[in-house]
């Protein structure tokens, strides 16, 4: 058995050690130093110490960590427009889990999955997602593969045994999209001419979102909103949010642009100004030296796909969102299993 406790103010480069070399296991290129723990994580007003807990060893040494809370409606790429921003989503989610590479990762994370599960039950959650979430996901952004919107990712095999032994499931299969910026050119054909006769585009720099919640979430992160203005008369059609996270920040990709797409239904006319807004903000990120756009959405998801393919996308990596469901405990753990 490993201890476990909570956060402590001196546990930061014992928690970017873990983290860094847990992603190298998964052959991922993501790494958090001391700085980006500082200044993306452990400075968020909503974090609790409570909520990331460490395993150590019988040397006292960080082998592990757990950091899960409570998920929250309002993120800026969830699309919920009838749901009020910063309010609990009913449901308990399992941000990050990093297992130093041993021989005994398995059981040290069943342990820490334990203790994250229990807690979250105490506290009244039935359901249990893992690891972050599409709809709720407020840490790591900007930081982990995939913005920590995707689950858990296919080539992070470690993490996906530990949760299915744990009792998770996959309930969802994730896609993360990538337009390279260097070579794109805008579709160009009538429909897409005729719209660019009828309406125009409207940028908005904002250091600051005028919703308290989504600045704070984003409070690492420069954002820009576009909108399609129609003209005769003037109003606007729809609109597209980016982030990307504070070019001062060192450690962080702030050449990729994040993009937030609102639902996208059968109207054909609607796909199609929306094809225009998110072309002409693109040649406006190519002139400020961003190297590509960046979504994320679900495998299921028809009409996204067959959006990102007309303006070039290419799927780059595949997650699985995983879920403890409210009649399922946490398994047994490796030990049982084999």
């Amino acid at each position: 058995m490993w201890r476990i406790r909570s956060f402590l103010n001196t546990d930061p480069p014992h928690l970017s050690k873990i983290w860094n070399s847990h992603h190298a296991a998964a052959h991922s290129g993501s790494r958090c130093s001391v700085n980006l723990w500082d200044h993306c994580v452990l400075s968020k007003l909503y974090f609790r110490p409570e909520h990331l807990l460490l395993a150590l060893d019988e040397n006292d040494l960080s082998v592990g960590f757990i950091h899960f809370g409570e998920g929250m409606h309002g993120a800026p790429w969830a699309g919920q427009p009838n749901v009020e921003e910063g309010t609990p989503a009913h449901f308990g989610l399992i941000h990050a889990l990093c297992v130093v590479p041993n021989p005994e990762e398995a059981k040290i994370a069943h342990q820490l999955i334990a203790h994250a599960v229990g807690s979250l039950r105490q506290a009244g959650f039935a359901r249990c997602l893992a690891v972050g979430s599409l709809a709720a996901s407020i840490f790591y952004l900007g930081i982990s593969e995939g913005d920590n919107l995707m689950g858990v990712l296919q080539s992070d095999v470690r993490t996906s045994e530990w949760l299915e032994h744990s009792g998770f499931r996959m309930v969802a299969d994730m896609e993360c999209w990538d337009l390279s910026l260097e070579s794109f050119r805008p579709p160009v054909d009538r429909q897409q001419i005729a719209i660019r006769r009828t309406c125009s585009i409207s940028r908005i720099l904002e250091e600051s979102h005028p919703s308290w919640w989504i600045s704070t979430v984003l409070g690492h992160c420069d954002q820009s909103r576009f909108h399609l203005i129609s003209h005769g008369p003037e109003r606007s059609e729809m609109e597209i949010l980016y982030w990307y996270p504070d070019a001062t920040i060192r450690g962080v990709d702030s050449y990729t642009a994040r993009l937030r797409l609102p639902k996208i239904g059968s109207d054909e006319t609607q796909r199609e100004r929306l094809i225009c807004l998110i072309a002409e903000s693109a040649r406006q990120l190519q002139q400020e030296r961003k190297r590509s756009i960046r979504v994320v959405t679900t495998q299921d998801d028809a009409p996204m796909h067959l959006l990102l393919h007309r303006l070039g996308f290419r799927m780059v990596r595949n997650g699985r969102a995983m879920e403890l469901a409210s009649d399922q405990v946490v398994g047994a753990g490796p030990s049982a299993a084999g």
